[in-house]
């Protein structure tokens, strides 16, 4: 796995962002844990698709399943703002969400040019059949289906986007 092996990210060390994608299941969230928690703040959209659907379901428990797509604008909104927020404040960040193409990467990359910021991306390009055998063993599994048609979408970043450093990892 990836996220066994040493890894030096001394590269993304100064930088402001630091963002983090792959397939779900791919341990995305277990690595900016293990190697980017250190003086970084994170933000993910999984988690604020799960505070909303909570605060206006009155702590109903929130699933993919459950979640109302017409809300992710909104979940957008929240996000950017969060970010915005944040990097306005001085703090270093770890966006942690799938990022699996460059449109899914591209308002991220747009958003930290346009604050000054610098941003670098860490991808954990782990196979799909990992990645379903994980998710069916997680506590909140998300549809096979989406692990699928991420995986046909998905492309490698590198540098051409605006990233200042691109790390990755298989």
């Amino acid at each position: 796995m990836a996220t066994e092996k040493p890894i030096s990210l001394a590269a993304f060390d100064e930088l402001d962002i630091v963002m983090l994608g792959g397939l779900p299941a791919c341990g995305k969230s277990r690595f900016a844990t293990t190697h980017l928690k250190q003086g970084r703040l994170r933000v993910n959209r999984k988690e604020i698709r799960r505070m909303l659907f909570e605060m206006t379901h009155f702590g109903e428990p929130w699933s993919d399943e459950v979640f109302d797509h017409s809300d992710e604008y909104l979940v957008s909104h929240v996000e950017r703002r969060i970010i915005e927020h944040l990097l306005e404040n001085q703090k270093k960040l770890v966006i942690d969400n799938t990022s699996i193409n460059r449109d899914a990467r591209a308002s991220h990359v747009k958003l930290a040019r346009s604050l000054h910021k610098s941003i670098g991306m860490v991808f954990l390009d782990v196979s799909p059949r990992v990645c379903l055998e994980r998710n069916a063993s997680s506590d909140q599994p998300v549809p096979e289906s989406l692990i699928a048609n991420l995986a046909a979408a998905m492309e490698l970043p590198d540098r051409s986007e605006g990233f200042r450093e691109v790390l990755v990892l298989s």
